[in-house]
């Protein structure tokens, strides 16, 4: 390689982060098909599926070492080395090594009599459902997925010592042109999935199911305003809505995780590449696996985690208070028309959303010191505690305000302050962020230069490499936590005071047919292409709101229980026991809630009976195969 394109000057990758939606329209990858003769030639070179940039400091030696590493697993790779801060690794895979990792992965797939089973690349054709070519077994967001878990141990030393600055899926071109962002009655969950990954695809199959859902509450809403319904008709119909809903949800997630072929995904699958411990055989397949004992993580959980987590809980609580006590100095020095009276209730909803900022921080440094085996115990450990503190931050100061200062009138002022500044909070983040994208593109566009002519020539693949190198300036996509949240978080405004809050569900409406847009135009344009995460549920985001909708009938029976009419009237009916009245009642909504739960089945009936039918058919094949064994033993 000539010494002078090596000392080309760098090109700063910062000024031109966002120019990725530009450039990759610019310079997509197309395919190299030529048309001779009205015929094809398939001559083709391998999809790219993953590029891994390396730091300023690494040596081209290393960048060789790491290249060597990758094809020793049977992968395909192309090193590009521009100057001394472009330094490209292109990783690919034939076909044939795509279909070997999905066995040794255990990858679970549709077969042609129409069951789900785990992959044999020896019996392909058992997997070839309708047209289907040994191409299409592995999807687009398998891959990718695939080969990062299959190399990603091997390069665990160079990502420590820096060598490694980036490693991430190329996006692929031609399938985001399935995603259209014009408004359509069902999103299209499958192509999500098949390009993002089972747990994205979870995420959008969850907020659509939400989202068509709040329809009910909204209409709801308008009646009650209306026709003013009584409480106890609005505790009824919030117990009965939230129940119905969770539990159609869980039916709906069971009939994806049985299709994508997540569904019997347990604590015994593959470590996560973070997991850490001592090399000891794995009890089902005897390999060479991490071990760490599980006494230790639990230690660390309720001896350190924990404690930590009521506390940070117990201060939270505190900063509420005394914001309830510096407006009542204010009241005090000011009087009620005061305009300076909105301040503390404003400070405090800052307060919440920069609370919300750095517990997520700790929370996700105590989960990581606890060492869990799996990437699903890991997030679901982490979204417990956070649960636990956004809970009590959100929401624990319209809780006092209800039940111990006893001031409805503070409590709808109170409450739809907090809603309106949480959901600028989220229109911010949803529609700002890409705006400002859209913006820096837009001015960015004209101060681009292309390479000259020496450069260029050097570049193996220039549409690769353009779009590699604005894809790798993006921000990352780390999870759908923060999606998950807004919407919990947004729930607990909806159900845990609806009989004065009747019109947040029209405003949770609105929000969410916008995030369902803008979180996949966000997916496609301004995040690198996240690498696909398997799930079978939405994990401890269930449990979240099973929680806070259990909670909405106490509450709500509480404030039923606060209006002075209702209290006169049950004092006059049973004056020796008017609050156990209300205990009972209360009891009543979560005894029917609880027998709505053990009603509907969390997996429709067709969902068990394909399930007995793949363990018949595995059952049968195992049989058959011992049989055949046993003839050639007695030949």
């Amino acid at each position: 390689m000539p010494e002078k394109f090596l000392m080309t000057p760098p090109i700063d990758r910062s000024d031109n982060i966002i120019k990725n939606h530009l450039f990759r329209r610019q310079f997509s990858l197309k395919h190299l098909k030529k048309k001779v003769d009205d015929e094809v030639v398939e001559d083709l070179p391998l999809k790219t599926h993953i590029v891994i940039i390396f730091s300023e400091k690494c040596k081209q030696s290393t960048c060789e070492d790491v290249e060597k590493v990758i094809q020793e697993h049977g992968l395909n790779t192309e090193l590009e080395i521009l100057s001394k801060t472009e330094k490209f690794l292109y990783v690919s895979a034939t076909t044939e090594t795509l279909l070997k990792l999905a066995d040794e992965h255990g990858l679970t797939k549709k077969t042609v009599t129409g069951t789900m089973q785990r992959f044999n690349r020896y019996s392909v054709n058992t997997f070839l459902v309708g047209d289907m070519t040994e191409d299409d077994l592995v999807i687009n967001s398998e891959a990718p997925r695939l080969i990062k878990d299959t190399i990603k141990p091997s390069l665990m030393s160079y990502f420590r010592n820096g060598s490694i600055e980036d490693f991430f899926p190329l996006h692929d071109i031609d399938y985001l042109n399935k995603f259209t962002f014009k408004v359509q009655r069902k999103l299209p969950i499958e192509d999500i999935r098949n390009y993002f990954g089972s747990s994205i695809g979870l995420y959008f199959g969850f907020l659509e199911s939400y989202t068509n859902a709040l329809v009910i509450p909204t209409i709801f809403g308008f009646l009650q305003y209306y026709f003013d319904f009584s409480l106890v008709t609005v505790c009824a119909f919030y117990m009965i809505w939230t129940t119905v809903f969770l539990e159609l949800w869980k039916r709906r997630c069971s009939t994806f995780s049985y299709r994508w072929g997540t569904i019997e995904m347990t604590s015994l699958d593959k470590p996560r590449a973070a997991y850490y411990g001592d090399l000891k055989p794995d009890p089902i397949t005897g390999k060479m696996i991490p071990h760490y004992p599980m006494k230790y993580t639990y230690m660390q959980m309720y001896l350190v985690s924990y404690p930590v987590v009521f506390l940070c809980a117990i201060a939270s609580m505190y900063f509420a208070i005394y914001q309830f006590q510096i407006e009542a100095e204010v009241l005090h020095d000011f009087g009620p028309d005061s305009k300076l009276l909105y301040v503390p209730v404003i400070v405090q909803s800052v307060l919440i959303a920069i609370f919300s900022w750095a517990y997520e921080k700790l929370a996700t440094f105590l989960t990581v010191t606890e060492n869990h085996r799996t990437r699903c115990q890991y997030d679901r450990h982490r979204v417990n505690k956070l649960i636990i503190f956004e809970i009590v931050n959100n929401f624990f100061s319209l809780f006092y305000i209800a039940f111990i200062l006893c001031d409805l009138k503070q409590l709808k002022y109170q409450l739809m302050m907090q809603l309106i500044i949480f959901q600028l909070v989220c229109i911010a983040q949803e529609i700002g962020i890409p705006l400002m994208a859209v913006i820096r593109q837009k001015i960015t566009k004209y101060m681009h230069t292309e390479m000259d002519e020496e450069q260029r020539s050097n570049v193996k693949d220039i549409n690769r490499y353009e779009q590699s190198f604005f894809e790798g300036g993006l921000d990352k996509y780390t999870s759908t936590y923060e999606d998950y949240l807004q919407i919990c978080i947004q729930f607990g405004y909806v159900v845990l005071f609806a009989a004065v809050a009747p019109f947040a569900s029209l405003g949770a409406l609105i929000n969410n047919i916008c995030a369902i847009y803008i979180d996949l135009f966000k997916l496609c344009n301004i995040f690198k292409r996240p690498f696909a995460r398997r799930a079978k549920n939405i994990g401890a985001w269930q449990s979240g709101f099973e929680v806070l909708s259990v909670i909405a009938v106490v509450s709500n029976c509480g404030l039923l229980y606060m209006q002075d009419e209702v209290r006169e009237t049950v004092g006059k009916k049973f004056p020796t026991m008017p609050a156990l009245t209300f205990i009972i009642f209360e009891h009543l909504l979560l005894v029917i809630k609880f027998i709505l739960h053990k009603a509907i089945h969390e997996r429709p009936r067709s969902i068990r009976v394909a399930q007995l039918i793949d363990e018949h058919e595995t059952h049968q094949a195992l049989k058959h195969l011992k049989s055949l064994t046993a003839v050639r033993k007695n030949k």
